[in-house]
């Protein structure tokens, strides 16, 4: 079963500091706006990690793609 964050975000809503996690990047998103959820929510995540006090790290799941052989990019 996969889980959302928009599904973490109705979790936690008291949350004081929300950290988006992708691939070595990382940005604050508190609170999450509308067009926030709208551009994030529907991405699968790979895990939470707690932070501070009231804050976590909400770590978008990633998945290796293979190049095609004789692929141009």
């Amino acid at each position: 079963m996969q889980i959302s964050v928009r599904d973490i975000l109705a979790l936690l809503p008291n949350t004081k500091e929300i950290y988006l996690v992708w691939d070595g990047s990382v940005v604050q998103r508190s609170p999450f706006s509308a067009l926030d959820v709208d551009a994030y929510g529907d991405y699968a995540v790979g895990s939470i990690c707690p932070g501070e006090e009231k804050s976590i790290e909400i770590v978008l799941a990633a998945q290796p793609v293979k190049v095609c052989p004789g692929a141009k990019a």
